[in-house]
């Protein structure tokens, strides 16, 4: 029953007006604050998330008087009771949430909590999406928020639920991701079907049509990179989908000829996968598990190559336009493709079967989630889990040298496992969790410097093209294959793993010896790899890179400079080093990932990967610099770094820029947001320095006529012992400031506002998967995989 003729019940704000429901307003929409649910919930079908808030922006209060009040001597919370409902009763909803009155499909009382009570029931440290470490960047938001101000009081850095933007979360509702064999909707099943049949039916029934499929699988093996499977093998089985099941998937599609086809991957499922030996191992392996032997896995990975295509596509590409409902959105389809995927993995997951297909659909199922959802989310952590269980059940982690000649199989499990490796380390360096995996506990190695066409051939043609790599293991040809990039990222995240045992092990072990050890060996790892796959701008060829070769190894250093950031800024902490190697660092950081911003338009199909690039490594290196900077402000006769105040404060712009162009769908959109918001902050406070109220105001000093006026040279000084010349040096003056604007006594608590910029660990390993220039052009639809 609605509630609009009775509105005091709602809760208000300050103004007196009344407060909307949390889906409404974080979604920013009028809400009608119908009760026990408004209108607008009923009509998204999110009523059991409709709920008010009386104070949704404030922060909890601890107070030991607050905590008396509230609890009696029972132990039960009797103020926070209904005024008609006694301890002995029970309500219809039990209290779940702090200062809310809760919607329910049936009419209830009316429960508020007390705004005291809040540090009871909502741990400060933890969000919904789980505990985030000391090296996570929302500790320290959580920590800080006193010094944040007003504005950022309701500072959340998860991607759970409820702060998703509307798209994302209509997404989920009624969604296949979550649809296990036990969770099909009722409507759904008959007497004789088997439930997982009908959730395989279901799955069917979203495949795209065939003239859809083909093109999204043309963009995909020609502009999407993948790691985790080989691109002609997903080839070749969607392939042998149509061939084998054509007549089945034929639009309009039947009931029966779908639940046919998915009681045959079922049965295919429960069989055993051998792993085939010999000159001709790569043939017999792709036809165990396509064509006639499709199983779940498989389909999985022909999902997740459409869900990738789909994603790497410009968001306003002509090919939207041809597709019907949502499928006409980009971010909509892809959700649907994804869904997909997961719901092969339900599947899949029921056999209790594990093999290498299982655990490269698991690869390629947590590398997608991080696109939808944000690399934050609770349920990319625990793909990962399951993700990692996967690899080391199946035995990954322990690959003996027997002495055997090198083969297609094992190659392919070493790149898988490298992979896997990398992703367990960049996810610990982004929520401050322990990593999963230890170096000292696996004996992997790094898989050799081939092409896919040489690794699948196999026989005499992969030992040729061995004895072509150098004494490291890398072609002497220049090319970067998709073996090329893991290799480089898999030598770099083992330094990484003896990083994250300084940053999140015992302080005591961080020691100058240790820091500086790890330095070396981060650049020496660096330093090994072949020229071609190094990158600087002051390479005079460096325009002569195709736009392939330039991503991947702008790529690569930018991971190696995130990886040195992490070090330099430990050792600037524990006073071993000045902090100048820290600033260039940081400088050659954020002018990398400005210069991905400014040259986007040769990168359109990796768009979709802009916004963690973004968390991963612009916003450290800019945080970084604004520290320093805001530092100098305030102590300018004090010793610190040299600073190039015009080209820092001139990319600081354009990183706000880049910031802001992140589209809503992204799943890093929120975080993005926020970062842009206080950098612009720390910006204006830099450029703009208010004066204190007690010093007048010097009137404007005359404007120069055009052929007088002179623009400032561009000048990197040496700040250590100086004052500030005349405001910062570049085109972003406007005028000079007066002289009380740098009067260091009025920037009191200036420095300790944004101190913890100087702590935050903003890295994030990256789990890109590299990018094959192969010509597969005559073989790439062949269904038998045969050269």
């Amino acid at each position: 029953m609605s509630s609009r003729n009775s509105p005091s019940g709602l809760p208000r704000r300050r103004n007196g007006k009344q407060q909307a429901c949390e889906p409404c307003r974080l979604a920013k929409m009028g809400c009608d604050h119908g009760l026990p649910v408004c209108e607008r919930c009923k009509r998204r079908k999110v009523a059991a998330r409709c709920i008010y808030l009386s104070a949704p922006m404030t922060r909890p209060t601890t107070s030991s008087d607050s905590r008396s009040k509230a609890v009696d001597g029972s132990g039960r919370n009797n103020q926070l009771l209904p005024r008609n409902i006694t301890p002995g009763t029970s309500t219809p909803n039990s209290i779940t949430s702090p200062s809310l009155v809760g919607a329910s499909p049936f009419p209830r009382h009316q429960n508020t909590l007390s705004q005291d009570t809040l540090s009871d029931t909502l741990p400060t440290n933890k969000s919904a999406g789980g505990f985030f470490g000391p090296t996570s960047f929302s500790a320290v938001f959580l920590e800080n928020r006193e010094n944040l101000g007003p504005a950022n009081a309701d500072v959340h850095l998860s991607n759970d639920i409820a702060e998703l933007a509307p798209l994302q979360r209509e997404s989920q509702e009624g969604s296949l991701q979550s649809q296990t064999f036990l969770m099909v909707p009722a409507g759904s099943l008959d007497a004789t079907c088997n439930p997982r049949i009908a959730l395989g039916a279901r799955l069917l029934k979203a495949f795209p049509d065939r003239h859809t499929f083909n093109f999204l699988l043309e963009w995909y093996y020609d502009k999407c990179h993948e790691q985790s499977f080989f691109k002609h093998s997903v080839m070749s089985c969607a392939n042998s989908i149509w061939t084998s099941y054509g007549s089945y998937l034929k639009e309009p599609r039947t009931k029966d000829a779908i639940e046919h086809v998915s009681k045959v991957l079922c049965e295919n499922s429960m069989k055993v996968l051998q792993e085939p030996s010999g000159h001709d191992e790569y043939a017999k392996w792709l036809e165990s598990f396509s064509g006639e032997n499709l199983r779940w896995e498989i389909l999985g990975m022909v999902f997740s190559a459409l869900t990738s295509a789909t994603l790497s596509l410009p968001e306003r590409d002509a090919f939207f336009t041809t597709q019907k409902g949502p499928r006409r959105d980009r971010k909509s389809f892809a959700v649907e493709m994804k869904d997909c995927v997961q719901a092969c993995v339900n599947l899949s997951n029921y056999m209790d079967l594990i093999n290498f297909p299982m655990v490269a659909l698991l690869t390629k199922n947590l590398i997608l989630q991080t696109v939808i959802s944000g690399d934050t989310s609770l349920v990319v952590w625990r793909q990962l889990g399951d993700l990692l269980s996967s690899s080391t059940a199946l035995g990954l982690h322990r690959q003996i040298d027997n002495g055997q000649q090198i083969s297609f199989l094992p190659e392919l499990k070493k790149r898988i496992f490298t992979v896997i490796f990398n992703l367990d380390k960049s996810s610990s360096l982004l929520t401050g969790r322990p990593p999963a995996l230890s170096y000292r506990y696996t004996r992997f190695k790094h898989p050799l410097d081939l092409s896919d066409d040489e690794v699948m051939q196999g026989g005499e043609v992969l030992a040729e093209a061995v004895s072509r790599l150098d004494e490291n293991g890398w072609n002497v040809a220049g090319n970067i294959y998709q073996s090329t990039g893991a290799r480089a990222r898999g030598m770099l995240s083992v330094v990484l793993d003896e990083i994250l045992e300084l940053s999140l092990g015992d302080p005591e072990d961080c020691t100058e010896e240790r820091i500086r050890y790890l330095l070396n060996r981060l650049q020496q790892t660096y330093d090994g790899f072949p020229r071609f796959l190094q990158f600087s701008l002051n390479d005079p060829h460096i325009k002569d890179k195709s736009d392939y070769k330039y991503w991947k190894t702008l790529n690569i250093r930018l991971t190696f400079l995130e990886h040195r950031l992490l070090l330099e800024r430990l050792a600037h902490k524990q006073n071993i080093l000045d902090g100048q190697s820290m600033v260039d660092c940081a400088r050659e950081m954020l002018e990398l990932v400005v210069l991905i911003w400014v040259q986007r338009d040769r990168f359109v199909e990796h768009q979709h990967d802009f916004d963690w690039m973004l968390m991963c490594w612009g916003v450290p290196a800019s945080g970084v610099l604004c520290v320093e900077l805001l530092k100098q402000l305030k102590h300018p006769q004090l010793p610190g770094p040299r600073l190039a105040r015009s080209e820092i404060v001139q990319n600081l712009s354009l990183l706000i820029g880049f910031l802001e162009w992140v589209r809503p769908a992204a799943g890093n959109y929120q975080l993005c947001g926020r970062m842009r918001l206080i950098i612009k902050r720390i910006l204006d406070q830099i450029l703009d320095p208010t004066p204190p109220a007690s010093q007048p105001t010097p009137a404007p000093a005359p404007v120069p006529s055009q052929d007088s006026a002179q623009l400032p040279p561009v000048v990197d000084t040496a700040m250590t012992g100086q004052n500030f010349d005349s405001g910062f040096v570049g085109q972003f003056d406007t005028a000079i400031p007066p002289p009380a604007a740098f009067d260091t006594s009025n920037y009191d608590g200036l420095l300790e506002d944004l101190d913890w910029l100087n702590n935050v660990d903003w890295s994030r390993g990256p789990w890109q998967s590299d990018l094959v220039n192969q010509d597969f052009t005559a073989v790439r639809w062949s269904g038998n995989g045969a050269f």
